[in-house]
Protein backbone atom coordinates (compact mmCIF):
# COMPACT_ATOMS: atom_id res chain seq x y z
CA UNK A 1 0.00 0.00 0.00
CA UNK A 2 1.17 3.22 -1.46
CA UNK A 3 2.60 6.44 1.44
CA UNK A 4 -0.28 8.40 -0.30
CA UNK A 5 -3.25 5.99 0.42
CA UNK A 6 -1.84 5.41 4.28
CA UNK A 7 -2.15 8.97 4.39
CA UNK A 8 -5.90 9.58 3.07
CA UNK A 9 -6.64 6.50 5.03
CA UNK A 10 -5.53 8.20 8.62
CA UNK A 11 -7.60 11.00 8.01
CA UNK A 12 -10.93 9.15 7.14
CA UNK A 13 -10.14 7.52 10.62
CA UNK A 14 -10.25 10.83 11.98
CA UNK A 15 -13.17 12.00 10.25
CA UNK A 16 -15.25 9.06 11.30
CA UNK A 17 -14.07 9.07 14.62
CA UNK A 18 -15.07 12.74 14.72
CA UNK A 19 -18.39 12.32 13.22
CA UNK A 20 -19.21 9.44 15.82
CA UNK A 21 -18.89 11.24 18.55
CA UNK A 22 -21.61 13.57 18.75
CA UNK A 23 -24.05 10.63 18.17
CA UNK A 24 -21.98 8.84 21.00
CA UNK A 25 -22.48 12.13 23.22
CA UNK A 26 -26.33 11.88 22.80
CA UNK A 27 -26.42 8.59 24.47
CA UNK A 28 -24.22 9.44 27.42
CA UNK A 29 -24.73 12.88 27.63
CA UNK A 30 -22.49 15.75 26.68
CA UNK A 31 -18.65 15.03 26.99
CA UNK A 32 -17.67 18.70 25.87
CA UNK A 33 -17.08 19.93 29.42
CA UNK A 34 -14.44 17.42 29.67
CA UNK A 35 -12.49 17.61 26.92
CA UNK A 36 -13.49 21.09 24.93
CA UNK A 37 -10.54 23.65 24.94
CA UNK A 38 -11.15 25.27 28.31
CA UNK A 39 -8.15 28.24 28.79
CA UNK A 40 -8.30 28.21 32.57
CA UNK A 41 -7.84 24.40 32.92
CA UNK A 42 -6.21 23.24 29.42
CA UNK A 43 -2.73 23.14 31.14
CA UNK A 44 -3.49 20.97 34.32
CA UNK A 45 -5.75 18.89 31.61
CA UNK A 46 -3.11 18.61 28.84
CA UNK A 47 -5.69 15.66 26.83
CA UNK A 48 -7.72 18.99 26.11
CA UNK A 49 -4.95 19.99 23.65
CA UNK A 50 -5.91 17.04 21.42
CA UNK A 51 -9.59 16.04 21.97
CA UNK A 52 -10.47 19.79 21.78
CA UNK A 53 -9.94 19.46 17.96
CA UNK A 54 -12.00 16.26 17.46
CA UNK A 55 -14.90 16.96 19.50
CA UNK A 56 -17.72 18.85 17.85
CA UNK A 57 -20.95 20.92 19.18
CA UNK A 58 -23.14 18.96 16.92
CA UNK A 59 -23.17 16.54 14.03
CA UNK A 60 -23.51 19.14 11.13
CA UNK A 61 -20.11 20.70 12.46
CA UNK A 62 -18.51 17.31 12.75
CA UNK A 63 -19.46 16.20 9.49
CA UNK A 64 -18.35 19.76 7.60
CA UNK A 65 -15.07 19.32 9.16
CA UNK A 66 -14.57 15.82 8.66
CA UNK A 67 -15.09 16.19 5.12
CA UNK A 68 -13.07 19.08 4.85
CA UNK A 69 -9.86 17.55 6.71
CA UNK A 70 -10.53 14.13 3.98
CA UNK A 71 -10.61 16.35 0.83
CA UNK A 72 -7.51 18.87 2.16
CA UNK A 73 -5.47 15.36 2.91
CA UNK A 74 -6.78 14.00 -0.44
CA UNK A 75 -5.20 16.65 -2.31
CA UNK A 76 -1.97 16.98 -0.64
CA UNK A 77 -1.32 13.48 0.54
CA UNK A 78 1.49 13.32 -1.82
CA UNK A 79 3.44 15.19 0.35
CA UNK A 80 3.36 13.46 3.27
CA UNK A 81 4.11 9.74 4.57
CA UNK A 82 1.84 8.53 7.60
CA UNK A 83 4.29 10.12 10.17
CA UNK A 84 5.35 13.17 8.98
CA UNK A 85 1.07 13.83 8.18
CA UNK A 86 0.89 12.32 11.76
CA UNK A 87 3.58 15.01 12.63
CA UNK A 88 2.18 18.00 11.11
CA UNK A 89 -1.00 17.19 13.17
CA UNK A 90 1.03 17.34 16.16
CA UNK A 91 2.62 20.57 15.59
CA UNK A 92 -0.54 22.56 14.12
CA UNK A 93 -2.49 21.09 17.24
CA UNK A 94 -0.49 22.21 20.12
CA UNK A 95 0.59 25.46 18.56
CA UNK A 96 -3.15 26.21 18.16
CA UNK A 97 -3.57 25.88 21.50
CA UNK A 98 -1.09 27.49 22.36
CA UNK A 99 -1.93 30.57 20.38
CA UNK A 100 -5.30 30.73 21.37
CA UNK A 101 -4.31 30.60 24.99
CA UNK A 102 -1.94 33.35 24.75
CA UNK A 103 -4.46 35.49 22.75
CA UNK A 104 -6.80 35.05 25.31
CA UNK A 105 -9.83 34.41 23.31
CA UNK A 106 -12.21 32.65 22.78
CA UNK A 107 -12.25 30.87 26.83
CA UNK A 108 -13.56 27.71 24.91
CA UNK A 109 -13.88 25.82 21.71
CA UNK A 110 -14.38 22.44 20.00
CA UNK A 111 -13.78 21.52 16.17
CA UNK A 112 -11.37 20.79 13.21
CA UNK A 113 -11.08 23.80 11.40
CA UNK A 114 -8.05 25.25 12.95
CA UNK A 115 -6.38 21.71 12.57
CA UNK A 116 -8.07 21.86 8.34
CA UNK A 117 -6.22 25.88 8.10
CA UNK A 118 -3.46 24.63 8.90
CA UNK A 119 -2.95 21.62 7.33
CA UNK A 120 -4.04 23.28 4.38
CA UNK A 121 -1.76 25.91 4.43
CA UNK A 122 1.39 23.32 5.55
CA UNK A 123 -0.19 21.34 2.27
CA UNK A 124 -0.19 24.90 -0.15
CA UNK A 125 3.60 25.91 1.07
CA UNK A 126 5.21 22.57 0.47
CA UNK A 127 3.31 22.38 -3.06
CA UNK A 128 4.71 26.03 -3.22
CA UNK A 129 8.47 25.06 -2.46
CA UNK A 130 8.12 22.39 -4.90
CA UNK A 131 8.27 24.67 -7.05
CA UNK A 132 10.99 26.76 -6.21
CA UNK A 133 8.31 29.48 -5.33
CA UNK A 134 8.34 30.04 -9.08
CA UNK A 135 6.64 33.14 -10.31
CA UNK A 136 5.00 31.44 -12.54
CA UNK A 137 3.13 28.96 -10.07
CA UNK A 138 0.56 31.17 -9.07
CA UNK A 139 -1.85 28.89 -7.87
CA UNK A 140 -0.30 28.11 -4.17
CA UNK A 141 0.68 31.72 -3.67
CA UNK A 142 -2.58 32.32 -4.80
CA UNK A 143 -4.94 30.06 -2.53
CA UNK A 144 -2.49 30.99 0.62
CA UNK A 145 -3.57 34.46 0.15
CA UNK A 146 -7.25 34.27 -0.13
CA UNK A 147 -6.75 31.84 2.60
CA UNK A 148 -4.96 34.31 5.01
CA UNK A 149 -7.91 37.42 4.01
CA UNK A 150 -10.43 34.73 4.56
CA UNK A 151 -9.35 34.54 8.07
CA UNK A 152 -8.53 38.15 8.54
CA UNK A 153 -12.57 38.84 7.49
CA UNK A 154 -13.47 36.71 10.07
CA UNK A 155 -11.54 38.23 13.14
CA UNK A 156 -12.82 41.83 11.94
CA UNK A 157 -16.51 40.17 11.58
CA UNK A 158 -16.61 40.76 7.74
CA UNK A 159 -17.31 37.10 6.41
CA UNK A 160 -20.00 34.84 8.59
CA UNK A 161 -20.41 30.83 8.22
CA UNK A 162 -24.04 29.56 10.02
CA UNK A 163 -22.54 26.45 10.72
CA UNK A 164 -19.15 28.26 11.75
CA UNK A 165 -21.26 30.51 14.29
CA UNK A 166 -22.18 28.11 16.23
CA UNK A 167 -19.06 27.53 17.81
CA UNK A 168 -19.09 31.33 18.80
CA UNK A 169 -18.13 34.71 17.37
CA UNK A 170 -14.33 34.24 17.84
CA UNK A 171 -13.73 31.42 15.38
CA UNK A 172 -11.51 33.33 13.07
CA UNK A 173 -8.98 33.78 16.56
CA UNK A 174 -9.34 29.82 15.98
CA UNK A 175 -8.18 29.42 12.69
CA UNK A 176 -5.52 32.30 12.61
CA UNK A 177 -3.90 30.04 15.30
CA UNK A 178 -4.47 27.04 13.06
CA UNK A 179 -2.21 29.15 10.21
CA UNK A 180 0.58 29.97 12.75
CA UNK A 181 0.65 25.83 13.66
CA UNK A 182 0.62 25.84 10.00
CA UNK A 183 3.97 27.65 9.48
CA UNK A 184 5.56 26.00 12.13
CA UNK A 185 4.69 22.27 10.82
CA UNK A 186 5.56 23.17 7.41
CA UNK A 187 9.15 24.57 8.55
CA UNK A 188 9.48 21.70 10.47
CA UNK A 189 8.74 19.35 7.01
CA UNK A 190 11.15 21.11 5.45
CA UNK A 191 13.67 21.31 8.15
CA UNK A 192 13.92 17.16 8.02
CA UNK A 193 13.59 17.39 4.38
CA UNK A 194 16.81 19.12 3.89
CA UNK A 195 18.36 16.85 6.90
CA UNK A 196 17.31 13.71 4.82
CA UNK A 197 19.08 15.01 1.75
CA UNK A 198 22.25 16.03 3.18
CA UNK A 199 22.88 13.10 4.92
CA UNK A 200 26.13 11.31 3.04
CA UNK A 201 25.27 8.37 1.43
CA UNK A 202 26.93 5.25 1.94
CA UNK A 203 29.74 4.27 -0.43
CA UNK A 204 28.39 1.73 -3.15
CA UNK A 205 29.01 -1.93 -2.83
CA UNK A 206 31.92 -3.09 -5.59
Amino acid sequence: MSERIQVIIASVLIAVIAIWLPFYQAETGSLLDQYDYHASVVWQQPWRIFTAHIFHLDATHAVTNAIALVLVTLFFAHHFSVRTWFNAVIVITVICIAVVWLIGTPERFVGLSALIHGLLLTSLLLEWSQHNYARTDWLSPLVIGLLVLKVLLEIIGVMHSAILLSAGTDYGYIHLAGLVGGVIAWRLHRKRLASITSKPRPPANN
